[in-house]
């Protein structure tokens, strides 16, 4: 259970560095895509933060975390295209 926590919260970690990172770059840059690249990387942290907290309260039921998981990634898949395709 240890190494599950370790691996959320890691995730976690590297998405809110990312989010800072995407929002300096915009607001050196002033370029608007890169609102919607700083968005998914904040969807990707609040999405860590879900799987902690989940893993944190014990839960076991897979069908929710797959819901859960699933329904976040959707977001962020959209998010990545939006910023890398919608030009």
């Amino acid at each position: 259970m240890v190494f599950e926590n370790v691996i959320a919260a890691g995730i976690s970690v590297l998405a809110f560095a990312l989010t800072v990172i995407g929002a300096l770059a915009y607001r050196r840059t002033r370029e608007r895509s890169l609102v919607v690249l700083t968005a998914a990387f904040a969807v990707f942290f609040v999405k860590g933060i879900a799987l902690t907290a989940y893993l944190f309260l014990g839960l076991r039921d897979l069908t929710t975390l797959f819901l859960l998981v699933g329904g976040f990634d959707v977001l962020i898949l959209a998010l990545f295209y939006v910023f890398t395709l919608r030009r």
